[in-house]
């Protein structure tokens, strides 16, 4: 059976644990993410963030995804509205992998710094090549938070080499922090389901009808 395309427009941060889904998304949702990667860190800029954006949609058939936080950008929703992109609802990508339960149980704990797994790896490229942080600017920036935690979903082993390096950027404890990828599953695949039934409802008032069987839109 044929599948139908969404297209996706993502930060690169995103990459490690989307492609991890990938598999299930297609195979619940008989349907393909074609994904174009924007570099992380671009939000350090919000020009840049901007531009890259709104070219990346222009560039990708419309309707798309566009997963970025809604806090990104402070002009979020007007950049995405324009091409009537779905973006995320979540502030960052933090909240993408958390529940909102999941996080107020965390911030309890005191006052946490959360790094993704795909964030641990590319800590230079964020930190330090983004920010233009070195050392002194890492301590502080990050000297009020008690604790880093990495939000471990099991894509690489963490070893406690990659731990110590990014403690000894920052000075602040880093932790494991096991989670699993089910509530971005979930976050991502509302999203799908919402762009197909547009897509649905439009080709519909066309005179269009959709055939479950071969996967294809009919007149």
């Amino acid at each position: 059976m044929n599948t139908q395309t969404i297209p996706v427009l993502s930060c690169g941060i995103y990459r490690l644990e989307l492609e991890k889904i990938l598999p299930e998304i297609r195979e619940e949702l008989k349907a393909d993410l074609q994904i174009r990667y924007l570099p992380p860190a671009l939000d350090v800029n919000e020009n840049r963030l901007a531009k890259a954006v709104a070219e990346g949609l222009q560039a990708l058939d419309k309707p798309a995804m566009l997963l970025y936080g809604r806090m990104c950008h402070t002009g979020m929703a007007g950049i995405a509205g324009d091409t009537g992109a779905l973006y995320l609802q979540a502030a960052n990508c933090v909240e993408a992998f958390l529940s909102p339960e999941k996080k107020k149980e965390m911030d309890a704990s005191g006052n946490v710094y959360y790094l993704t797994m795909s964030g641990l790896k590319l800590w230079r490229e964020i930190y330090r090549q983004g920010h233009g942080w070195d050392a002194v600017d890492a301590r502080i920036n990050f000297g009020s938070f008690d604790k880093i935690a990495v939000l471990d979903c099991g894509l690489f082993e963490i070893t406690d080499e990659a731990l110590f390096d990014f403690f000894e950027f920052t000075q602040v404890p880093v932790e494991v922090m096991p989670i699993s990828l089910d509530y971005f599953k979930g976050v991502v695949m509302g999203i799908c389901r919402k762009l197909l039934e547009q897509r649905t409802m439009v080709l519909s008032s066309n005179g269009y009808g959709y055939s479950c069987t071969s996967g294809k839109y009919f007149r």
